[in-house]
């Protein structure tokens, strides 16, 4: 006859839960991988927009930095007494280098979103 121990049987029980564990922990693994694959994707994304805020972030600033200078130039030409067409026409030469500016900085953005789906492509 086939006797077992109470301890024997014990550690049989906890190997087979071990063993089940360790599917267990293989079975979540693989189904966790194609979540961190997409996290990896946005966070990659995440990567890129930030740098393009921070960008565009900086180059605000220098649009209004060059108007705030503008504009003391402005009104320094108005206290001096200057009449009001000169003063008229700095504000829009001031305007103009601004729409320049910004102009510019959109064509660079064109070319390298163009070259960037060229390369995907």
């Amino acid at each position: 006859m086939l006797t077992i121990d109470l301890k024997d049987l014990l550690i049989c029980i906890l190997i087979l839960a071990a063993i089940a564990l360790v599917i267990y922990a293989l079975v979540m693994l693989v189904r966790f991988a194609p979540s961190l694959q997409r996290l990896d994707k946005i966070l990659a994304d995440m990567e890129v927009v930030t740098a393009t805020a921070s960008k565009r972030t900086k180059q605000f600033d220098g649009a209004i930095d060059n108007f705030s200078k503008s504009f003391s130039g402005i009104s320094k030409k108005v206290k001096e007494g200057q009449n009001i067409m000169a003063a008229i026409s700095i504000i829009l030469s001031m305007f103009s280098n601004i729409a320049t500016a910004l102009k510019k900085d959109g064509d660079k953005d064109k070319g390298k979103a163009g070259q960037e789906a060229k390369a995907k492509g």
